[in-house]
């Protein structure tokens, strides 16, 4: 009776838990399956999955975990990157391709380097044999052979469970129950020293920030040291050669600070669009101004032009005769202007409407031909008359 009540006290204390969480590390060479498993475990489709370039970050609930995985991409150019993510990892999960014998000697010595890294030793590590589905595919006694890992496991003293396993067979409720069964594995390890592991994690991680900073602080001296020596050799050549060199300022004192205030920006910006909208409001009211003035111009030029051909119609041939000069011909071109180029007849006297006929003119056959006689019609045209 008092066993029983001390397990139901204690699943009592575990149900009212906080959800822990937790940060886990999943590696291999390239082409082993890690963002299939992921996607998975997920509920997403793991097929048709373009390789990582860098790393992806995925977030899921585990039962009473919150677990974040770090999808690390196997390439030999993005491996170097691993140990970044070694401080924050709870534990390890490394795929491997069964299928790829070619491969299982760089596996194994991947591996090695990764358990050997002094913020991954003594960490719990779970290893899934992918890709049991194709052919040729090696078992599960033939990989811990393949890579040594009973050694690698002893000398590192980290916790190891394989699991054969196919991550394009299924996902989520339909996942392979290996990698289920591995992942839960992996969890209740991590949970029975979660305070333990808790306190690495963020000492390994104090540890990697301040070597971060060092780094930094280091890499600032030594571009500071090559600077100041590249100063020293231009100052000597420039003593050598006998010129001058100007003394460059410094780029921070007088760069002013990219930083303001977001009320200093959003009024500086409101000021800029007031002055916009006045400037093309007094633009627009100019425009108007110009407009009327030069409509009214029109219409009095188009008055002008109208009295100055009334008083043309009004004057006598006499007047028209005599005048006949530059005056008419300025307003014939403003008549022409006015008209779009319709020029009406001018008006001349009877005596030149009709000229004297041309003398009869012998055919080809010697007789005369009629007389040619020369009218005027209404409109002021003239044409021929045969008599």
């Amino acid at each position: 009776m008092f066993s029983l009540m001390a397990n139901c006290c204690s699943w009592l204390k575990r149900w009212r838990e906080p959800a822990r969480k937790v940060t886990l590390v999943m590696v291999g060479l390239d082409n082993a399956g890690k963002t299939a498993t992921v996607r998975g475990i997920q509920g997403e489709s793991p097929l048709d999955v373009a390789p990582t370039v860098g790393f992806s970050k995925v977030d899921l609930k585990q039962g009473k975990f919150e677990v974040t995985i770090f999808d690390l991409g196997g390439g030999k150019r993005i491996r170097g990157i691993w140990k970044n993510y070694y401080s924050e990892s709870y534990g390890v999960v490394f795929v491997v391709d069964s299928s790829d014998i070619q491969r299982i000697q760089e596996t194994r010595d991947t591996m090695a380097e990764v358990l050997r890294h002094p913020r991954i030793a003594g960490k719990p590590v779970l290893v899934l044999a992918n890709k049991q589905d194709q052919d040729g595919a090696l078992a599960e006694a033939d990989i811990i052979e393949s890579l040594s890992l009973e050694k690698l496991v002893n000398e590192n003293k980290c916790l190891c469970q394989i699991e054969p396993c196919s991550a394009v067979l299924g996902y989520g409720k339909k996942v392979d129950k290996s990698i289920k069964n591995g992942l839960n594995w992996l969890l209740n390890n991590i949970a029975k020293d979660y305070e333990a592991i808790t306190e690495r994690v963020q000492r390994d991680t104090a540890e990697q920030r301040a070597q971060e900073e060092q780094d930094k602080k280091d890499r600032a001296e030594r571009v500071k040291k090559i600077r100041e020596e590249r100063d020293r050799q231009e100052r000597e050549e420039a003593e050598r050669e006998g010129r001058q060199i100007k003394e460059e300022e410094s780029e921070d004192a007088n760069m002013p600070s990219p930083f303001q205030p977001i009320n200093s920006v959003i009024t500086e910006n409101e000021d800029k669009l007031k002055k916009e909208m006045e400037k093309k409001k007094q633009r627009g009211d100019g425009q108007r101004d110009g407009d009327l003035e030069l409509k009214s111009k029109q219409e009095n030029d188009e008055e002008d032009e109208e009295e100055e051909e009334d008083e043309s119609e009004r004057q006598t041939p006499e007047s028209t005769e005599s005048g006949l000069g530059d005056q008419t011909k300025k307003k014939v071109k403003k008549l022409r202007l006015k008209r779009k180029n319709k020029i009406d007849p001018l008006r001349i006297d009877d005596s030149a409407k009709s000229p004297t006929p041309p003398p009869a003119v012998p055919d080809f056959f010697g007789k005369p031909l009629p007389p040619v006689a020369i009218r005027q019609r209404p409109n002021g045209e003239t044409h021929d008359v045969i008599s």
